[in-house]
């Protein structure tokens, strides 16, 4: 490693523990917004542990909240700066079927489930509430929209 990363990393390493609060601050305040909506599952981190929130990803159950985690994402419907999560077994690139992940001829269905209905939200380390606030108030204004289309679908 050049001396001028390893000085870089080592100077990084003193912003670690800030960065990680925020994004902590960060993950809990969507878990707080969008815990509230019908068909959002968040990964559980348990007692004790802490993640880095690298990314935070969330699930959509398209049953329950309306629409598909594609539809969710798509740049029309107001969270375009979300990304898909790929689960490393549904690649192209692995020699296996990207409909079907196994290990060993073992089918993986939370695998499969997972590489269709997860979505990272945006999250950095500067990130301010009012960003994380406008990513909640885009979805959950999705959801209601589709509740409200709903009912005048019904009527």
């Amino acid at each position: 490693m050049p001396e001028f990363n390893a000085l870089l990393g080592l100077r990084s390493l003193a912003l670690l523990e800030e960065a990680a609060q925020r994004r902590n601050a960060v993950a809990a305040l969507y878990h707080e917004q969008l815990g509230r909506l019908p068909g959002i599952g968040f990964q559980e981190v348990r007692a004790g542990n802490r993640s880095s929130y690298k990314d935070f990803s969330i699930t959509v159950d398209p049953h329950a909240f309306g629409l598909t985690r594609d539809e969710l994402a798509h740049p029309g419907a107001g969270c375009g700066e979300c990304r898909y999560t790929h689960i490393l077994q549904t690649l192209p690139c692995i020699d296996r079927p990207p409909t079907a992940p196994t290990i060993d001829g073992r089918p993986l269905p939370h695998t499969e489930w997972l590489s269709t209905h997860s979505l990272s939200l945006p999250i950095w380390s500067s990130m301010s509430d009012e960003v994380a606030l406008g990513i909640c108030e885009a979805i959950r204004h999705i959801h209601e929209s589709l509740a409200v289309g709903a009912e005048h679908r019904a009527t």
